[in-house]
Formats: structure tokens, C-alpha cells, sequence
């Protein structure tokens, strides 16, 4: 029998490729769907029923989701017990060599002792960030966050360590440590040229080994990174989706994704739009054949 209603509360890259964590009707656990094929015909308005998007966990697997089957609070995503929670799991991962290691939980000491990488990471629009990541995924972390170009550029066994360095990069050379979804959705519909980005991460990585040279408990590293669907024609012409995905009358099939942000097509039409995904987290979508609300397409402007 089919669903009658679908709520997406998350996106997560595997070596599959993109997934959206979703919640099939009142089924309790939600389950991972392949994003890439996805058909979204829907209805829903601003009433719609709404359910907290959950919390994110380390285990001595990696870090994994926790279901939520609260209602958010007003204008959020999650509910107060789930926020409370992102905000420790921040302080104990990604502020923590800020903090005395006696003070940070096991299972997170235990995370910060894989090996960790440092990469600068370029979106679409021209923009940069650094960050960290384990080695072993850092792959898919890359992924997940939409950036187009990386260079992977220093690694080390400790994670303590990464994350200093990563402050460093943003303290002297002026690179932040996150870029906002209004830049990389604009840099995908006017993107600057891949050899653009090349170039600025080229002339960015010896800048970093420069900080490197007196920390001996990190390895300099130059690996270059591309999306692994970059070279995929959907993103050749885009335009951004002029409807707001929260509400209304939407039949889309999802033909590819850049971290959250996805290349749609409207049933019967040629044209490529691309949306941010997290528009529609936690939201429930009555599933059906409603038809598609009109929708005006204004080319981009050169």
C-alpha cells in the first residue's frame, strides 16, 4: 500500500550517493531513502502537521541520528530536549579542544582519537571554508556540505590538534568555518568556473602548511576533491525553484543533489530548477497526484 504521507527530516551522503532520512506515515523509525529519483508530489500547507528532526549521536560506530516523535517549537526544527542536545554535541565535537579532555564524554574522546583530516573546501559562488573531519569519512562530510572543490591539506591522529589548526586558519588567514545555504544555492544557479575555485584553493593550500611548519603532530597534504557529481549535465543550466516547497501544490522528480540542495524537475517540463531541501524538514507532505502549482521561470541573467 502507499504511503499517504511523507516528513523529511534529514540528508545524509553514503558511498550510495545522496539519502533523505525520512518518516513513512505514523511508521515510527524513520529509514533512509535513495535522493537521486525521488518523486515528490505533494500537497501541504501552513498548518501542516510538523515533527522535531531529531538529534545527532557518537557511538563507537560514528556518529549516527536519533529519532524524535515531538513537535518543535514554534518557528524550529526541534524540540527543546533535541536542541539542548545538538548544542552538547557541538560543545563535546567540534568545540572540543577548547575544553580539558577530562571534561569531554568518552564516546566523543573516542571519536577524536581516529584519524582526523583539514580541508579548505570551495562553493559554487566562489566561497570558502575550512573544517575538519575524519579521515575516513571526510569523503562524504564534503559531500554532505555542498562544496565542489576541496583540497585536503593536513592530517594528523589526534583531533584535538585539527581543530586548533582550523582556528588558526580562520584567525590568520581570514576563512571562515561555514558558509550560509543563501551562498551555495546562489552559486549554483550563477556558478563561477571550476578553474576558478582550482585556482584560489591552489593559492590557498600553501598558506595553510605554512601555519603547519612548527606543529609536528600533524602530516601536510595537498589531495584534491571534486563532488562526485559534478560532471553530472543537470547543473549545467539551472534555475532556482520560484515556489516555496513548505507550502502548496508541488510533482517533482529529484535528478541529482549537491550536499541538501537539489536539481528538480516538474513532471512534463524540461527545465532544471534547484531548491534547498531543508525547507521541507519536518514538515508532513500528503502525498498524492494534486498537480503542481504555476510557476514563471526567468532566465538567469549573463
Amino acid at each position: 500500500m502507499a504511503e499517504r504521507s511523507l516528513t523529511i527530516v534529514d540528508v545524509r551522503w553514503t558511498h550510495s550517493g545522496p539519502q533523505a532520512r525520512v518518516f513513512r506515515g505514523d511508521v515510527p523509525e524513520s529509514d533512509l531513502v535513495g535522493l537521486v529519483g525521488l518523486r515528490l508530489a505533494y500537497r501541504t500547507g501552513r498548518e501542516a502537521r510538523r515533527r522535531c528532526v531529531g538529534r545527532s549521536s557518537v557511538s563507537s560506530e560514528g556518529t549516527t541520528h536519533v529519532d524524535c516523535d515531538a513537535v518543535p517549537e514554534p518557528g524550529q526544527r526541534t524540540c527543546t530536549r533535541c536542541a539542548i542536545a545538538e548544542s552538547t554535541f557541538a560543545a563535546n565535537l567540534h568545540h572540543a579542544h577548547t575544553r580539558e579532555r577530562g571534561d569531554i564524554a568518552p564516546e566523543f574522546l573516542a571519536h577524536l582519537a581516529k584519524d582526523n583530516v583539514l580541508y579548505v573546501a570551495a562553493f559554487r559562488d566562489g566561497s570558502m571554508k575550512v573544517g575538519t573531519s575524519t579521515a575516513e569519512r571526510a569523503d562524504l562530510r564534503l559531500a554532505e556540505q555542498g562544496a565542489w572543490r576541496a583540497r585536503i591539506v593536513a592530517r594528523a591522529s589526534d583531533g584535538y590538534v585539527v581543530r586548533e589548526i582550523e582556528d588558526r586558519v580562520t584567525a590568520e588567514l581570514a576563512i571562515a568555518q561555514s558558509v550560509s545555504p543563501k551562498r551555495k544555492l546562489d552559486g549554483m544557479v550563477a556558478p563561477l568556473p571550476d578553474e576558478r575555485l582550482e585556482a584560489d584553493l591552489l593559492a590557498v593550500v600553501p598558506l595553510v602548511h605554512r601555519l603547519l611548519v612548527a606543529e609536528r603532530r600533524l602530516v601536510a597534504l595537498d589531495d584534491p576533491w571534486s563532488h562526485p557529481h559534478g560532471d553530472h549535465a543537470s547543473w549545467s543550466t539551472v534555475h532556482r525553484y520560484p515556489l516555496d516547497l513548505s507550502t502548496g501544490r508541488h510533482d517533482l522528480d529529484v535528478i541529482d543533489a549537491c550536499g541538501r540542495i537539489v536539481a528538480v524537475r516538474r513532471r512534463a517540463y524540461a527545465d532544471v530548477f534547484v531548491a534547498d531541501l531543508q525547507r521541507l524538514f519536518g514538515i508532513e507532505l500528503e502525498l498524492g497526484d494534486f498537480g503542481s502549482d504555476e510557476v514563471a521561470v526567468q532566465d538567469r541573467l549573463f
